[in-house]
């Protein structure tokens, strides 16, 4: 029996780096204090400038196949606490992404290390978080996420500048399409990735952890949108007036969804609207719809052999020429539609709920 994806359509935290003021924490290990990193503050957020560098410098507790990074951050001679909270520390809800509902699994999870010690309750309040990826999970084929890749890479707002703009991957161990560097991205130049999360599990990088932890059916046609929030300027543009690990956490889904809306409009052209027809066939022309269509849907014909077929019937050139515009014609404005019509229908449903369409039409 196929695995019930209640995940999909909802939007929660994927990562996070969580900060706080190393006085508000009692030190249980004081071999973290070895772990330390001195940067100048980013704006006001204080955030470490260079993610990589804190992953470099941090102190790993290892579980089984994945890990918490703790380290303490300097910024202007207040020394923080910085910890790099993932969802794949809630290992078989991992799909679920972190809120409010599970955070309490992640705070044990943490005290759990023997490093620090703190309240749950002031873990939520007195701690600020920034660099904030949400995510949201949708079902599509690769076969049909692969047209999404094309489409919205046609559509992405121009950028010469270096490290931003598009980057599609189509290969067959990644495949998925990202705007902006993730370390360069900025308030109106937002990263922003879509990534076949069925692809990643069985051959991503964290194979090994998705193997351990999530039945390879419960991913099966699923694509995975990753949007990410730097600090409290990203959060303000969704209504969330504070950085607080609480105060994103109680975030409704709207709020949220603000955050992958704006990702959108800032690295994505708006959809055209199709222009319905009004015209109505002629009598030759419904002549040609019914014997193509036959021919293809019940004789089993490619458009092609069905042209083919018909036109050895002309012997002027003349006519075969132009009995094979106006077959052409028809096809492509008729019936190439229709036999379509439900591939695009699922492509305009995905664009919906991802967030690029406001309505059904493509």
């Amino acid at each position: 029996m196929a695995k019930v994806k209640n995940y999909l359509y909802k939007t929660s935290l994927d990562s996070f780096k969580y900060r706080i003021d190393l006085r508000l924490v009692k030190i249980i290990d004081q071999n973290l204090l070895d772990y330390r990193i001195v940067t100048t503050a980013a704006g006001s957020t204080g955030e470490i400038i260079d993610i990589q560098e804190f992953k470099n410098s941090a102190l790993y507790i290892n579980f089984d196949q994945y890990s918490i990074k703790f380290a303490i951050n300097q910024i202007m001679n207040v020394d923080y606490l910085v910890i790099l909270i993932n969802s794949k520390i809630l290992e078989e809800s991992y799909l679920n992404g972190i809120s409010n509902k599970n955070i309490e699994l992640i705070y044990n999870k943490i005290i759990s290390c023997n490093i620090i010690d703190i309240s749950f309750e002031d873990f939520l309040s007195l701690g600020n978080i920034s660099d904030i990826d949400i995510k949201k999970d949708f079902e599509l084929s690769p076969e049909d996420f692969k047209l999404v890749i094309s489409d919205l890479q046609k559509k992405t707002i121009p950028n010469k500048r270096k490290n931003f703009g598009c980057n599609p991957f189509t290969g067959e161990t990644n495949l998925g399409i990202e705007w902006n560097d993730r370390k360069k991205a900025t308030l109106k130049h937002p990263f922003l990735k879509l990534y076949h999360k069925e692809i990643e599990v069985k051959h991503g990088k964290n194979k090994d952890y998705f193997a351990e932890y999530i039945n390879s059916d419960a991913v099966k046609n699923v694509v995975r949108c990753e949007a990410t929030a730097k600090g409290l300027k990203e959060l303000k543009i969704a209504g969330i007036e504070s950085s607080t690990l609480i105060s994103v956490l109680k975030a409704t889904q709207e709020q949220l969804d603000k955050l992958i809306y704006n990702a959108i409009e800032f690295n994505i052209e708006p959809p055209l609207k199709a222009q319905k027809t009004k015209s109505i066939l002629s009598p030759v022309e419904t002549i040609i719809f019914a014997h193509i269509t036959n021919m293809i849907k019940n004789q089993n014909m490619t458009f092609e052999s069905s042209l083919e077929f018909t036109l050895n019937h002309f012997q002027n050139k003349q006519s075969k020429h132009r009995a094979k515009k106006q077959i052409i014609k028809v096809y492509e404005s008729k019936i190439q539609g229709q036999i379509s019509e439900v591939r695009q229908r699922r492509l305009s449903n995905f664009y919906t709920q991802f967030g690029w369409m406001k309505n059904t039409s493509i």
